[in-house]
């Protein structure tokens, strides 16, 4: 009988993976996050590890760091409610291939920052990628409903959002490793491998994208809020009408605000405070990835229901207390150089340092796949591009917010590992109220 079972998941995932209305999507969605995170991460490397300038000569590092973030996710958060309401208007499959249309001209861009040298044509580059992402998301949120049905939708979540964090990976590495090969200048073959790999993305994108179906729009009447500024109220008010969208909404905007968090303090964590080089950023960053990576494919196997909600309570739990460890484990080295890998491997505190990193990270992926696939499912169809957008608005508010956060702390002499303490804090009642949640729903059967 579990023989059978297992058996018969399989099969459907396989079904599911190999469907029209999934596998282009897969792949354009894949192709687009790597390149996202090239770019990201090659700023972020160049002003941790590279000691290149962005902006400002005397703000610290961290801020830094925090800086170049922001050059994605604020034009995301002005343009997302506008291509909401456009992918209601408008067929999504053809807003999709638009969107893949323009990062191939974005990546044209990026490669000629990548040649000259120039972190502000990166910068430039990875801000377009952050308003072209905000047509993406809601779009790709509102389409996944119409395409499938109500039974596939933890597992299309389960694996878009498992291989996404695999995607985001190997963006950070080959990022990263253009700063490891020396200046951009004098490695040749840096900037040439890393244009090409920009460009071939952006073509296996596009070319994915023109073999999606067609989604009708639901309301193709609409007139078009083009204001950011009340649009964003209008948005947020439907998403207010719709409290039962809301709720599942604002758990993934934190999931994404505790990600920004470790995303942006472990690079300044190994390198300053560990004090390792960025061979050992990576493989910490390997470790998370994967972990989420693990969490998001239990899903496929551990929801139960249409809601999972036992998993959601299990994650943010997890997430809190994996976290907590952390915080806990984190002491300032007194080596006067990098160390590498294998001196990190030597440390003793290294294995309880590495269980907090990949517990916290299978437990979150555990905790925002359910939350994905219930708001997608509780959506209704005419506005449910509208409330996706809503809920990228509470994503990027939540990661913007965090951010300008880690800004602020970078100038005070607080701990550094101060912000996961800030995660176990909100996590606590959030974590309350998905136990409560969880045994309201099994008192109710």
């Amino acid at each position: 009988m579990i023989l059978t079972e297992r058996y018969g998941l399989r099969r459907d995932i396989m079904v599911l993976f190999f469907q029209r209305k999934f596998l282009p999507l897969f792949i354009l969605f894949q192709a687009g996050t790597i390149n996202d995170n090239i770019l990201k991460n090659a700023l972020i490397a160049l002003v941790t590890y590279g000691g290149m300038i962005l902006f400002s000569e005397t703000m610290p590092r961290d801020g830094l760091v925090a800086t170049a973030a922001l050059l994605f996710t604020l034009p995301f958060l002005i343009l997302c409610t506008i291509a909401g309401q456009i992918a209601d208007k408008i067929d999504r499959s053809i807003v999709l291939k638009w969107v893949k249309r323009a990062e191939v001209i974005i990546m044209i861009i990026a490669a000629i920052g990548f040649y000259s040298e120039s972190t502000y044509i990166l910068a430039f580059a990875l801000f377009l990628m952050g308003a072209q992402s905000a047509f993406f998301s809601p779009t790709k949120n509102a389409v996944l409903p119409q395409w499938l049905e109500e039974k596939d939708l933890i597992k299309a979540n389960g694996i878009l959002s498992g291989f996404q964090f695999f995607s985001i990976l190997l963006g950070m590495i080959i990022g990263i490793k253009v700063v490891l090969l020396g200046p951009i200048a004098e490695a040749l073959s840096g900037p040439k491998l890393v244009a090409f790999i920009l460009l071939t993305l952006s073509l296996v994108g596009w070319y994915a994208a023109e073999k999606l179906p067609e989604a009708p729009a639901p309301q193709p009447l609409l007139k078009i809020n083009y204001n950011p500024i009340t649009s964003i109220i209008n948005v947020m008010k439907t998403s207010f009408r719709h409290t039962p969208v809301l709720r599942p909404m604002l758990g993934i905007a934190w999931f994404y605000g505790f990600s920004n968090i470790l995303i942006l303090v472990l690079p300044v964590l190994v390198a300053d405070i560990l004090k390792y080089d960025a061979s050992v950023l990576i493989y910490v960053l390997v470790a998370s990835t994967v972990g989420i990576l693990i969490g998001s494919l239990l899903c496929l196997v551990l929801a139960k229901g249409k809601e999972a909600r036992g998993l959601i309570a299990f994650g943010i739990i997890g997430v809190m207390l994996f976290t907590l460890d952390l915080y806990l484990n984190t002491d300032t080295s007194n080596r006067t150089t990098l160390g590498n890998v294998d001196a990190f491997m030597s440390d003793p505190g290294t294995f309880r340092f590495m269980i907090a990193i990949i517990g916290s990270s299978v437990c979150a992926g555990m905790y925002v796949v359910p939350l994905q696939a219930m708001a997608q499912r509780r959506s209704p169809n005419k506005v449910r591009a509208r409330l996706m957008s809503a809920g990228s608005v509470l994503l990027n508010a939540s990661v913007n917010i965090i951010t300008f956060g880690l800004i602020g702390l970078s100038f005070t002499a607080m701990k550094p590992a101060t912000p996961f303490l800030a995660i176990v804090i909100i996590s606590a009642p959030i974590s309350l109220y998905a136990v409560y949640k969880f045994f309201k729903t099994l008192r109710e059967k």
